[in-house]
């Protein structure tokens, strides 16, 4: 089967998606075991790879995925599907890698599994204008993220890039942690600060946000999306934020 499908959906144009897709991206894509697919600018598929129909468990024979959005898929992430679209927009906005962890029912047994996602911005050769995303998806294998995100048996997903660009990186880890509903002290404990310190922290991180009070940060945390944040620092080794995050 050949996954590649021309089409002219949203390409500057009317350029056809074979044109836009170097052809040694999509041999590598057609013979890869990890999900690979693109989408245009309006989040609708150009391409998806055999894997990609197998995560779904999507019958190719019967539902070709490309000219659909998410939310046309015959598949419970269909549900997510405006998450799916802020990711593509975040991507092309910031012309940058951007990944995110997606739980949901994957591969034909359709159990609960987590999935990272990295979404690159998607070039046309000669203006050089950004026409869209390429997504890979791999398996999460480390035990603690798993047990992480498996947790709630849910689905659901987390973001490796925060929602806006006002706080700090330490900041946003003081963040992920009130998130967790850890005390001043614990926080200090975890990220080695002194109790002062991670006090001064909260003050100004309710400043930037505009908030007087823990509940009201809450709420501000959840209209923004900061509940699904992730600090990328929790991937390292060393740290001890998994750990204490379970």
């Amino acid at each position: 089967m050949n996954s590649l499908k021309k089409i002219t959906n949203s390409l500057p144009d009317t350029t056809q998606a074979s044109d836009v897709l170097p052809p040694q991206f999509v041999m590598l894509w057609e013979t890869s075991q990890e999900p690979w697919g693109v989408k245009d600018v309006n989040s609708k598929y150009i391409y998806a790879n055999r894997a990609y129909y197998r995560l779904l468990n999507i019958n190719p024979a019967t539902f070709c995925i490309v000219g659909h959005l998410d939310d046309q898929l015959p598949s419970p992430i269909a549900d997510f599907a405006p998450h799916f679209q802020q990711h593509d927009r975040q991507t092309m906005q910031r012309q940058d890698r951007l990944c995110s962890i997606e739980i949901h029912q994957y591969e034909p047994d359709q159990l609960m599994r987590p999935y990272y996602f990295d979404k690159y911005p998607l070039y046309e050769a000669h203006s050089r204008l950004c026409i869209g995303t390429i997504f890979h998806a791999r398996k999460v294998e480390e035990i603690l993220l798993k047990k992480r995100f498996l947790q709630d048996a849910k689905p659901g997903y987390f973001l490796f890039y925060p929602p806006e660009n006002i706080f700090t990186e330490k900041e946003l880890e003081v963040i992920f942690c009130v998130l967790q509903n850890m005390s001043s002290k614990l926080i200090g404990l975890h990220l080695g600060l002194s109790h002062r310190t991670v006090e001064n922290k909260l003050q100004v991180i309710y400043e930037k946000a505009g908030t007087h009070s823990l509940s009201q940060f809450n709420d501000y945390c959840r209209d923004k999306g900061y509940h699904h944040y992730f600090p990328q620092k929790l991937l390292s080794p060393a740290s001890k934020l998994l750990d204490m995050s379970l």
